[in-house]
């Protein structure tokens, strides 16, 4: 599974199952109630996509892959560049781009062929011309309801709590719950610069501040710095066929000298090496 998530999301239902069986998890909460950061960037980039020139924002970009990179979770010089990065095209590909490990132009150049956008992110598209509001927060939602929380995030909890036999159950999900919160408009989920805004309103009486109200963490690991550090290494034995290797080979210097922050990339190839490998061992045998 490309999200490296799995692997705390794992070693968490390893230890909730020493002590239950069924557990509770919070997630739909983030997709429902514009809880990602992204949506706070919203209202910024709407604006720098009207006034800033093309020519410009090339520029801007250019000068953006200059800052230093940091492995640090949604480190400063990361939220830039993949802001940006989405900047480049129009707004019904912002999410889609931001989410992805390359962007269309790498991913040209990964398999040495053109790229068509609209087949590319062809179900990003359905899901920002489905959704019956125009504006970009719920369009932005639906994208995360539609295609991450089912497609990433449902299946990481199912298959880390499956791997030790724990049952999670996601109120969040409840279908009443889902079709009522759907109908509730944008400006009470994302407010003011504040996420989840009224859910968190609505758990005041409940839970403390400092816990109500502390920034943002994710489940992330320090898989870049892993990979710099030498934690996994790649094996040339085993390139992934049908990938053009000058470009791997190409992010993966890039990363390991520390001038690009490839940890998503390197990821996801490291994984299917290993995947092809053991298939051509369980095709031998």
């Amino acid at each position: 599974m490309g999200d490296s998530s799995l692997l705390p999301t794992y070693l968490l239902a390893g230890h909730a199952r020493k002590h239950v069986t069924v557990a509770l998890g919070g997630d739909g909460a983030d997709e429902l109630f514009a809880g990602y950061d992204p949506f706070r960037a919203l209202k910024w980039t709407e604006l720098y996509h009207k006034i800033i020139p093309r020519p410009l924002h090339a520029a801007i970009l250019a000068l953006a892959g200059r800052l230093p990179v940091s492995h640090s979770y949604m480190s400063f010089d990361f939220r830039v560049k993949r802001t940006l990065r989405g900047l480049s095209y129009s707004p019904k590909y912002w999410t889609p781009i931001w989410m992805a490990t390359l962007d269309p132009a790498q991913l040209a150049r990964l398999f040495d062929e053109p790229v068509d956008l609209e087949d590319l992110y062809s179900e990003a598209i359905e899901a920002w011309d489905s959704c019956t509001q125009t504006n970009l927060v719920d369009r932005s939602m639906q994208f995360y309801i539609q295609l991450y929380l089912q497609d990433d995030i449902l299946v990481k909890i199912d298959r880390a709590s499956m791997m030790h036999s724990l049952e999670t159950r996601c109120p969040f999900l409840d279908i009443e719950l889902v079709d009522f919160v759907r109908r509730i408009p944008n400006n009470f989920k994302y407010r003011h610069g504040q996420t989840k805004y009224l859910l968190k309103k609505a758990l005041e009486p409940v839970l403390p501040s400092e816990i109500l109200y502390r920034p943002k963490k994710g489940f992330g690991v320090p898989i870049g710095k892993w990979f710099r550090e030498g934690a996994f290494a790649f094996d040339p034995s085993q390139a992934v066929s049908g990938l053009q290797q000058g470009f791997v080979q190409e992010r993966i210097s890039a990363h390991l000298e520390g001038r690009v922050d490839e940890r998503a990339f390197l990821w996801n190839y490291w994984l299917l090496e290993r995947f092809e490998g053991r298939t051509h061992c369980a095709a031998s045998a």
